[in-house]
């Protein structure tokens, strides 16, 4: 009888272990297809060129912080179920308001002069906090 018991407990300890394996080889194989972000020679984020895209659902911005090159158009499109609008923290002329940014609609803006141009939701945040985003321009 505690032949029985032992073969019991080592097929049991068998199967967590088994099952602890796939669940290791499913993780491993989820990050080896996970699409890295394009970095830079000094480790920041590349610039991007040409048409860079923001998709805008309810309560954040995907992506909320771009490099783009000086000349690049950004678009927001308002993938979500609520209204939205874009406004510049500092000076800037790149936002929208809420009554041409419902769900659906797109806003493009062209950054020429290089800066940084940090900007926010007002519905679903503060300039500081919540829906917030930054488009780093550089030459």
């Amino acid at each position: 009888m505690a032949h029985r018991r032992w073969g019991v407990v080592g097929v049991v300890a068998v199967g967590a272990l088994l099952r602890g394996g796939c669940g290791a080889e499913r993780s491993a194989s989820a990050d080896a297809n996970a699409v890295a972000p394009t970095v830079g020679a000094d480790g920041s984020a590349a610039a991007q060129s040409g048409a860079v895209a923001v998709t805008v659902v309810d309560n954040s911005f995907k992506a909320d912080t771009l490099t783009v090159t000086a000349g690049s158009t950004v678009t927001w499109t308002n993938a979500g179920r609520n209204d939205h609008n874009i406004k510049p923290v500092d000076a800037g002329d790149f936002g929208v308001d809420a009554a041409a940014f419902k769900p659906g609609a797109t806003h493009a803006a062209t950054f020429t002069t290089p800066g940084t141009y940090h900007y926010f939701c007002s519905i679903h945040g503060t300039k500081d906090r919540g829906m917030v985003g930054t488009v780093e321009v550089v030459s």
